[in-house]
This record gives C-alpha cells, structure tokens and sequence, in this order.
C-alpha cells in the first residue's frame, strides 16, 4: 500500500468524463480514477479556495458536520478494489467508541478525507487488478502501466487511457 495525494482533476477529453489523479507521496506513481460529474463538482469545490463555497452546504459538507457532531472523525481512506471497472474504497472513522471502516465510492472517500486532512492510500492490488484490465483489453499491462507513470496533468486534454 502507498500513500496517494490528490494531483488534480480533470477532464479525459477521449470520453469526456472528469478524472481525478492520485500521485504517490514522495514516488513517481499516479492512478487516474474516474469519476461522476456531480463527485467532479464536489471534489473541485473541496480543492478550491473558501471563496468558491456554495452558499448552501453540499452533501459532502453535511456527512462532514454530523460525523463531527458525533465525535469522530476520518481517519484515513483506502482505494482497496477495482471491481467490475469501479474503484472501490474503505473510509476509516475514529470515535471514543473505536474505528469503523465503511464501504465507500472511491469519489466520496477521498472527499471525505480532504475535508478531514487524512491521508489517502492506495492498495498495491488495485494497480494490479488495473494492469489485469489493460492486460484483456489488449492493451500490455506493462505498456499500459508507463504510460500512466508519464503522463502529465496537461495530458489529459489530449490523451485516452
């Protein structure tokens, strides 16, 4: 497992569909993961300034203020699964009472530990399960896996994955 940061979000111009890039703490690996549109809104607002807050809480906001009201916080999320096509993760949350590990949209979670300041991990099975994927689209998991290590924020306005 390695620790991820959040690098950027942006918009894979082949599908069209918005991407949010993990970076590796202190290494050179990314995994892009895409996301929904609406994650996309709330992932950009959570990465902008206080100025671009909405007037109104968004949902994101809300989960943040009743775990708070309770006691607990986010402790770290996981990218723990990639499952038919869909990253998977685990949102850890601590209270008095102990730790409990929720099932999470990988979007959600990492939106949640944003808020909180947690750290976000990715699990070494995952880019595994990626490669796998590539491997069966014919792509060459190896071929595959340097493209993703070269690619560039920028890049995203011309490439497909």
């Amino acid at each position: 497992m390695f620790q991820a940061s959040v690098s950027g979000l942006y918009i894979d111009q082949q599908t069209g569909e918005p991407v949010v890039l993990l970076q590796e703490v202190g290494g050179d690996r990314i995994l892009p993961i895409w996301i929904g549109t609406n994650e996309m809104l709330a992932l950009a607002v959570e990465l902008s300034s206080d100025l671009n807050r909405p007037p109104r809480p968004l949902s994101h906001d809300l989960v943040e203020t009743v775990v708070s009201c309770l006691n607990a916080r986010v402790v770290q999320t996981v990218i723990s699964d990639l499952k038919d096509h869909i990253y998977r993760a685990k949102l850890s949350l601590k209270s008095g009472s102990g730790t409990l590990k929720l099932d999470a949209r990988s979007s959600d979670a990492i939106i949640l530990a944003l808020k909180f300041d947690a750290p976000i991990f990715v699990a070494e099975e995952v880019v595994e399960k990626r490669m796998q994927l590539s491997g069966a689209s014919g792509q060459k998991p190896a071929d595959l896996w340097n493209r993703l290590q070269q690619i560039h924020p920028e890049d995203f306005n011309t490439l497909s994955i």
